[in-house]
């Protein structure tokens, strides 16, 4: 169970599903978005995971914890007592020259079929000259980021540009969502809280235009928190670790269509910048 999902479920807690997928279903609780999915999810902020089934769960459906057991309507889903609580683990020891190594050893996979949708390529720190109409969208934004990272004194509209990336692709968190997500768990991990809270602020304000699911998700990663693999992948790459890098580049590409490279792409953005600026 995610840190934020744990403290959404206490006993009395009552709320509703409110959207139903193969692996996995959202529903609120006492106003708090959780996420209970099958093993295969992984780890996150609002994750419950487990050998679930909820055969015939439809949205609309009560959901409830009575002495320590989450109901789904009349049927008795988890014993939350013998749940274990996930929360990030802190960033690593990282010094400018570890956090080289592992960019090193993202650039020898980071290209390819890896990076041939959603917004992945953005990662390599250069745009493709035969970039997508996805990417090149994405461009606005691309460059109002940047100029957040640089905490430059221009005086060009962050916020019309942000605007460009939020909701911006398919899916059910679209890409330019998961890249900002990415940058502010990545900002969150090399301790530049001043740069995460900055780049929010501008976001925050343009949540409008996305949708309930993917605002959550951005919500928690204004905290530091995301997926446990992209956490994974975020500090093999501050620390160096090629090999850890590459178990958790594996469970990347398990999250969504492209969610997981699309929110790393986001951190490599920030991990690159970080590396120009010293």
């Amino acid at each position: 169970m995610g840190l934020l999902a744990d403290k959404a479920l206490r006993d009395r807690a009552a709320g509703h599903v409110v959207a139903v997928f193969e692996r996995s279903f959202y529903a609120v609780i006492d106003g708090i978005w959780i996420c209970v999915g099958r093993i295969g999810i992984g780890s996150g902020p609002l994750h419950v995971v487990g050998d679930f089934r909820w055969p015939g769960l439809v949205v609309g459906d009560p959901v409830r914890v009575a002495d320590s057991i989450l109901w789904i309507g009349a049927t008795p889903l988890a014993n939350l007592a013998a749940r274990s609580v996930w929360a990030p683990p802190a960033a690593p020891h990282w010094s400018m020259s570890s956090v080289m190594r592992g960019l090193d050893a993202v650039d020898e996979v980071w290209g390819g079929e890896l990076t041939s949708e959603g917004l992945a390529t953005l990662g390599a720190g250069h745009v493709p000259s035969d970039a997508s109409p996805l990417v090149r969208a994405a461009m606005p934004g691309l460059a109002a980021l940047e100029l957040i990272l640089a905490a430059s004194d221009d005086d060009s509209d962050r916020e019309s540009g942000l605007g460009g990336l939020v909701g911006l692709g398919p899916g059910l968190t679209p890409s330019g969502d998961d890249l900002i997500g990415g940058a502010l768990i990545a900002l969150a991990a090399l301790g530049r809280i001043e740069a995460r809270d900055a780049l929010w602020d501008h976001c925050r304000v343009l949540l409008d235009g996305t949708n309930d699911i993917s605002r959550i998700h951005l919500r928690a990663a204004a905290l530091g928190y995301g997926a446990a693999a992209l956490h994974a992948a975020i500090h093999a790459t501050m620390s160096g670790e090629a090999a850890e890098f590459r178990r958790a580049l594996t469970a990347l590409t398990a999250i969504g269509h492209t969610s997981g490279l699309d929110a790393f792409a986001g951190s490599l953005i920030v991990l690159r910048h970080a590396l120009r600026e010293r």
